[in-house]
């Protein structure tokens, strides 16, 4: 249990934790919440929790009220649908090369990126006669990295934070 004694009177606590909302605001106005004393789990739930809160803290200083809009963390545009066959041992050009390599951003659905998600943001959804897709839910995701570094093929990439002045 996390030792939550120093809080003032006006955070509120459930059974232990500190209540927060989906900005990670507290019920004290002037304090935000992350990580073990609000609800046990990894170090990445409290990162992805960190931005969240410091983005609400930005958008608060900017124009008095964290705003909603949903941030893209994936560049989906380095997805593409192909296989990688180890029977290729020639290539006729520089194309088909290109699309076996395997850290070229071409994806040989190895399923290494759903495996070491924490937050199960990224699953494989069949879209028929045989082709599918790796999808990402920006709600879950947290921008962790995990995919980005566990990836042999280079397929996914985070996009950088806006630096807030």
């Amino acid at each position: 249990m996390p030792d939550i004694d120093f809080l003032p009177e006006t955070v509120e606590t459930v059974r232990g934790f500190v209540k927060v909302n989906e900005h990670h605001h507290t019920t004290d106005p002037k304090i935000f919440a992350i990580g073990d004393v609000v609800r046990p789990g990894l170090l990445t739930d409290a990162i992805g929790a960190g931005r969240k809160a410091a983005k609400a803290i930005m958008d608060i200083f900017r124009s008095g009220r964290p705003t909603d809009r949903p941030r893209e963390t994936i560049d989906r545009e380095r997805v593409s649908l192909a296989y990688f066959d180890p029977r290729i041992t020639e290539f006729q050009n520089m194309g088909q090369c290109a699309s076996q390599c395997s850290s070229c951003g071409t994806c040989r659905d190895c399923g290494v990126c759903v495996a070491i998600c924490p937050q199960a943001a990224i699953t494989r959804q069949a879209k028929g006669e045989g082709d599918y897709e790796y999808v990402v839910e920006g709600d879950r995701c947290i921008g962790c990295g995990f995919c980005a570094q566990a990836c042999p093929c280079g397929v996914w990439n985070l996009v950088e934070n806006e630096l807030m002045n």
